[in-house]
């Protein structure tokens, strides 16, 4: 055969490939050499190779790995040698590479276990971009000192954001996960001060990470940025401050934006920053109950509000300003005077050069204008304007504030020299420090006299990703290494308790990057290595002496999870990689939630997209190595309700008639009742006279109140209701009594997995009308029977009452400029939202903007946005409610489109048919299914069903 028979006309072999002699030679070789590594495979069929018949081989044994392999359990895909892979999906430094602090760390241990009163556990909160982060990178600053100068240290790097040690928090700068660091910083007297800071995430998808660090912590430092003021973030965020009864700081971020970029004069930056404060007060006050006793009003000269600015990088409070002044210019009594008057209404008249309560018609500025805010200013600007500035600069600051700089900094770039300047002008500010100390109570607890009494409220993974750490706060007594505690965990329904004994491997302090080791820790928060595994959220610590301390109720972290999607890895051997990775999701992401549905499916449900991302990023790279997955489109989950109450009543009887029960069920329509329930506002373990007060305000009679059997579901959803509307003289009430707890199991089953989705009820009042127990019932009250029957009669009820199905909704909001405003309002028209409301953020060419949009079409809502706006917005999704989807779910003779969007009244029908399609639901959901075949003949013929 010639070359050219033997290849296309594209140089491509034709047949089969020729043999060469070497390939020839090479078969029927079972072994081989790989010459310059360091390994040598060995394959035998005998698996088995005598010595002898290795020591006459070339194989060169001293410095190489023999590796016998079978062929018959070979498989294809898995290679024959396991790389060892170090995964570092953070910014670690070494036990052994701490960098150094400006104090002791034996000082500071000594004073967290001795000096508890010199303790604070703060919370640092805020909404997305506020600047939290970089807020505490000035504190890291200065409590660690520069290396030996051989190499940086780690801190100086830029930019910083030191409590972003997580590869997906650098990327995407932002953070997703609660940060702790403990620092030793000192106050205006020169005393140290342990401050434990909790660095949270302001992004809406995280709240969770929010709570965990709230439920740990003394009190909370509220971080706004200037610019765009109160957001709907920090109102959320100030509820849960609330409920939690913490004090709280407030930190006025970012006033260098009203200089360098608003430009604001500075009597209007005042009158920003007032409004502000003002909008904060009045939400406190507005949204806050009698149990909130740490109740106070933010004011400036009542040490409890921080200016800050992490370009200039400093933070600073009335008082230490005032302490500027003190150093020059005025003795110790004028000083104190003017501390009390560098806020509110209190003018500065410059003809008499004195302070005065009348502004003469705006004649006189307001001494915070005038003390604070020009200084500021017009140290901004001579910076930035003056060519060159060295020598009346240097004037400037000396004369002042008595503070020089380096010559070298007057060198560098303008924005560097501008933060060197404030730098050295506050360079021993205290501010927030003394702050921290008046306005945040120390630990009640004694380690000496109490036992150990602690609270895990979530764990941070390892670097590589194969282990946590438990982040723990210890209210009482000492945990020391070694001890043998007790742990209590709520159980899946949050009514019961687990308890297990764990002994205390190692403890340590959290340094941000690093940890410290330690034998013992009390009255602060701390980290515990390789706790029990079976821990998925949080637990209760006590110590096995602890008998009378209560056991700390975990918040429901998935509340807010509406969005879901279904994953499976490619190959199918790889299942148990994929569970042992959604285990270490489950641990990782409070707000997750991972359950199988009945088809097989494994479904990730979470608060929204940013949050589903990190999550399978995770779960591919971080918990596993590059894990193959798919992936399907991301949905919603949905909820079951009714618009009327059941046409009739049904009994539903066991297969032999020996017991029946009948469920009616009716709406909630009362929203009020509806969100306390939710919110655990109302407990079902009040006693009757509690409950019936309680439920006496929404209009409720004493006899219905006192009814109330449960509520439910405890998981995702809520809340329904369960009620006992018997009569004594038609139903066996003792013998209903004796199987409560089995009706009540039945009503929850029932109510998480409804009869048209499978998928929870909300809004459904159900009522137990009546109930007929045969001669030989006795011998079938137990769960297999009752259960089961309470679930059909429930589903009953609820077929019969013009059932539903309900989406969630997102809030949107966001600040943006005017021109785009148009822009949103399109997005939110073409995906069923609507646009609420525009109002202008003042000082500022923004505008705040509130709209609502379902969570099933919002799914890159952000991105379309921010692309249209020229990424110019600032927007968020937070879940705010249900809604009934539009039309009937059985309406057969609405139009369903195919390749092309349904109309607005078909929707709950295509919902329906989508859903249980994807389940493997059979057929459609019929009352048929639950009750006897002759009865539901009889209401078919009346025209009472479908």
């Amino acid at each position: 055969m010639s070359d050219e028979e033997l290849y296309d006309e594209f140089g491509n072999l034709i047949g089969e490939p020729v043999k060469s002699e070497s390939d020839t030679e090479s078969q029927g070789k079972d072994e081989f050499e790989q010459k310059g590594q360091e390994l040598v495979l060995i394959e035998n069929q005998d698996e088995s190779v005598p010595g002898s018949e290795l020591a006459k081989s070339n194989v060169p044994t001293q410095d190489a790995e023999i590796v016998y392999v079978n062929p018959t359990e070979y498989s294809e895909n898995v290679p024959v040698i396991v790389p060892k892979l170090e995964k570092k999906m953070k910014l670690v430094i070494n036990e052994w590479d701490l960098p150094k602090l400006t104090y002791s760390r034996e000082f500071m241990v000594n004073t967290i276990n001795e000096v508890p009163e010199r303790i604070r556990n703060v919370c640092i909160v805020g909404s997305f971009q506020s600047g939290k982060t970089s807020f505490v990178d000035q504190f890291v600053q200065k409590t660690h000192t520069p290396s030996d100068g051989k190499k940086t240290n780690f801190i100086y790097s830029r930019p910083l954001r030191y409590l972003d040690n997580n590869k997906l928090e650098i990327e995407r700068e932002a953070s997703i996960k609660t940060s702790p660091v403990t620092l030793m910083l000192s106050d205006s007297k020169g005393r140290s001060l342990v401050s434990s800071f909790l660095d949270t995430p302001g992004h809406a998808d995280f709240g969770d990470e929010v709570i965990a660090g709230l439920e740990v912590c003394d009190g909370a430092a509220l971080v706004l940025d200037v610019v765009v003021g109160l957001t709907f973030k920090d109102k959320l965020i100030l509820e849960e401050v609330i409920k939690r009864n913490l004090p709280l700081i407030l930190v006025l971020n970012k006033i260098d934006k009203l200089i360098l970029e608003l430009r604001l004069p500075p009597k209007d930056a005042y009158f920003k920053l007032f409004n502000i404060i003002d909008d904060v007060n009045q939400y406190i006050k507005k949204n806050s109950t009698g149990n909130y006793t740490n109740l106070q009003k933010l004011w400036p000269t009542s040490n409890n509000i921080i200016f800050a600015s992490s370009v200039f990088g400093i933070s600073f409070a009335l008082n230490s300003f005032a302490d500027l002044y003190l150093q020059n210019q005025m003795s110790e009594m004028q000083v104190a005077e003017l501390k009390d008057k560098l806020w509110g209404d209190y003018f500065f008249n410059y003809e008499k050069s004195e302070i005065t309560t009348n502004s003469d018609g705006g004649k006189y500025c307001p001494t915070f204008v005038t003390f604070v805010l020009e200084a500021i200013y017009q140290t901004a600007t001579y910076v930035l304007t003056t060519e060159p500035p060295h020598k009346e600069l240097g004037k400037i600051l000396w004369e002042n504030f008595g503070v020089s700089i380096p010559k070298a900094e007057y060198k560098k770039d303008v924005r560097v020299l501008l933060k060197s300047v404030f730098q050295a002008v506050f360079k021993h500010d205290t501010g927030f420090v003394d702050s921290l100390e008046h306005s945040i109570a120390p630990p009640r607890g004694s380690s000496k006299t109490e036992p150990m009494l602690g609270k895990i409220s979530k764990f941070i993974e390892s670097p590589n990703g194969e282990s946590f750490l438990a982040l723990a706060r210890i209210f009482a007594g000492k945990l020391n290494t070694g001890d043998l505690v007790k742990v209590y965990v709520e159980d899946e329904d949050g009514e019961e308790m687990r308890e297990t004994s764990v002994v205390i491997k190692q403890l340590y302090l959290p340094g941000g990057r690093y940890n410290v080791p330690v034998d013992g820790i009390s009255n602060t928060i701390a980290l515990i290595e390789d706790f029990d595994s079976s821990i998925k959220k949080g637990a209760t610590i006590v110590s096995h002496d602890n008998v009378k301390d209560p056991v700390f109720k975990l918040p429901d972290y998935a509340i807010t999870s509406v969005m879901k999607v279904v994953v499976e890895p490619i190959n199918p051997t790889q299942r148990p990689l994929l569970l042992e990775g959604l285990d270490k999701i489950s641990k990782s992401y409070l707000s997750s939630v991972i359950h199988v549905e009945e088809n097989g499916e494994t479904v990730i449900v979470a608060p929204g997209e940013f949050y589903l991302d990190c999550v399978l990023h995770d779960l591919r790279f971080f918990f596993n190595n590059d894990l193959q997955i798919k992936v399907s489109d991301p949905m919603t989950i949905f909820s079951e309700t009714c618009i009327a109450q059941s046409l009739t009543k049904i009994p539903v009887a066991t297969s032999n008639g020996e017991i029946s029960i009948s469920v009616i069920a009716e709406p909630v329509s009362n929203a009020a009742l509806s969100y306390e329930i939710e919110k655990g506002l109302i407990d079902i373990h009040l006693s009757k006279k509690e409950m019936s007060s309680i439920l006496k305000k929404f209009g409720w009679d004493t006899l219905a109140a006192r009814s109330v059997w449960s509520f439910g579901p405890d998981d995702l959803i809520g809340p329904d209701i369960l009620l006992d509307d018997t009569l004594d003289g038609e139903t066996d009430k003792d013998q209903l009594t004796k199987l409560k707890p089995l009706i009540v199991s039945g009503f929850k089953w029932s109510v998480n997995e409804g009869p048209l989705l499978n998928e929870p009820i909300r809004n459904v009042q159900f009522k137990i009308l009546d109930a007929q127990f045969g001669e030989n019932a006795d011998s079938f009250l137990n769960g297999a029977q009752i259960i089961p029957l309470v679930r059909r009669a429930c589903y009953t009820g609820l077929l019969t009452a013009k059932p539903r199905i309900m989406e969630p909704i997102y809030k949107v909001d966001a600040v943006c400029p005017y021109k785009a405003i148009r822009i949103i309002k399109e997005v939110l028209k073409l995906r069923r939202g609507h646009f609420d409301k525009q109002e202008p953020v003042e000082g500022t060419p923004l505008y705040h903007v509130e709209g609502f949009v379902p969570v099933i079409d919002s799914f890159g809502l952000l991105s379309d946005v921010k692309l249209h706006a020229q990424n110019k917005v600032l927007m968020s999704l937070v879940f705010s409610h249900w809604e009934i989807v539009p039309g009937d779910p059985f309406d057969k003779t609405c139009s369903l489109p195919t390749l092309e969007p349904v109309p607005e009244e078909s929707l709950s029908r295509d919902f329906l048919l989508k859903t249980r399609k994807r389940k493997d639901l059979t057929g459609e959901p019929t009352l048929q299914k639950y009750i006897d075949t002759e009865l539901y003949l009889k209401l078919k013929e009346r025209d009472l069903v479908l």
